[in-house]
């Protein structure tokens, strides 16, 4: 049995064989920064202090051969093969609050947005996302829609046939109730003092953060490339529309997909990106949606030839406990 120390929080977990940092960090309540937890995003990227680790397969967007070579993990695909010291991005800080529901209704056929009133205001960056404790026993992770600075946090939440978050926004959550709340977790788009155009690429609830994207732009150019199987999936289609309008900055395409293509090259995606100018593909790519259509976009934009720019990937993973069995 090896020991996994994070002096961050002052922890030392003992770990089963086998085991990732992540998963023995998690799973002793420890506030360790993540996203997509299959080592595709790099949220969670840590310094190995002390210590080998074995690396599962990644991405090497998140995670490159010189980030290795410099004492870097990612903590989602680290087995320890000895006792190990972890320690993640001084700048990566995570909250713990009660926070209060103050909106919540069905916005759209299947979606509804939550409203969230910290006791105290956390701070957060487009693109990242919140672990919401709804009742005692079933949390579940969010991506933040509102603009960065808002004293409120909003999510849009996809209702899931027989799931059992989707069953407590329906029938049993009701305004003025207490719910527990951490982070933000996630990539930020804008960190480190981005700066070139934003090119998001999103469907489903993917489009919540580009909400906050929005919301927050500080002048950047922002592309949207939007897709859902049919035209009622998009739902925010109204506010992407008026802000094209309004704001020279902001440009917005909608593809309709239709029944998913049995040939990526072939498919709506594909053929979008490869249409999409090199210019955009020189600053952030933000890529946000469920895992195959995150997957299948950030291979492509991959593909492309003129990438100079950054991925960064937000993968809507189902709970493999929000379904009842």
């Amino acid at each position: 049995m090896t020991t996994l120390r994070l002096p961050q929080c002052q922890s030392r977990i003992e770990m089963t064989e086998g085991q990732t940092v992540l998963e023995a960090a998690l799973e002793a309540n420890a506030p360790f920064p993540h996203s997509c937890r299959s080592g595709r995003c790099g949220a969670c990227k840590s310094q190995l202090l002390s210590g080998e680790v074995m690396m599962l397969q990644h991405s090497p967007f998140a995670l490159d051969a010189s980030e290795r070579a410099a004492g870097n993990i990612l903590a989602c695909r680290a087995v320890p093969l000895t006792d190990v010291t972890v320690a993640w991005a001084d700048d990566q800080v995570v909250a713990c609050a009660q926070a209060r529901i103050v909106a919540l209704y069905a916005m759209a056929p299947d979606i509804y947005r939550l409203v969230l009133r910290p006791d105290e205001p956390i701070a957060f960056s487009p693109g990242q996302f919140f672990q919401i404790e709804l009742v005692p026993g079933i949390t579940r992770s969010y991506s933040v829609a509102s603009g960065q600075g808002a004293s409120h946090l909003e999510f849009h939440i996809r209702a899931i046939a027989g799931g059992r978050a989707s069953g407590l926004l329906a029938e049993e959550l009701e305004l003025s109730d207490v719910v527990r709340i951490s982070g933000p977790f996630g990539n930020a788009v804008g960190a480190d003092n981005a700066t070139g155009p934003i090119l998001a690429i999103a469907a489903s609830t993917g489009h919540a953060p580009v909400q906050s994207i929005l919301k927050s732009n500080d002048g950047r150019r922002v592309h949207l490339v939007s897709f859902a199987h049919q035209r009622e999936g998009f739902y925010l289609n109204g506010l992407f529309t008026q802000a094209a309008e309004a704001e020279t900055r902001f440009t917005y395409q909608a593809f309709v997909t239709g029944a998913v293509a049995r040939n990526l090259s072939a498919s709506p995606l594909a053929e979008a990106i490869r249409q999409l100018d090199c210019g955009l593909l020189s600053g952030q790519i933000y890529i946000a949606g469920p895992p195959g259509f995150v997957d299948a976009a950030a291979e492509l934009v991959s593909a492309r030839h003129c990438l100079t720019g950054d991925i960064l990937t937000d993968r809507f993973e189902l709970s493999a406990a929000a379904v009842v069995s």
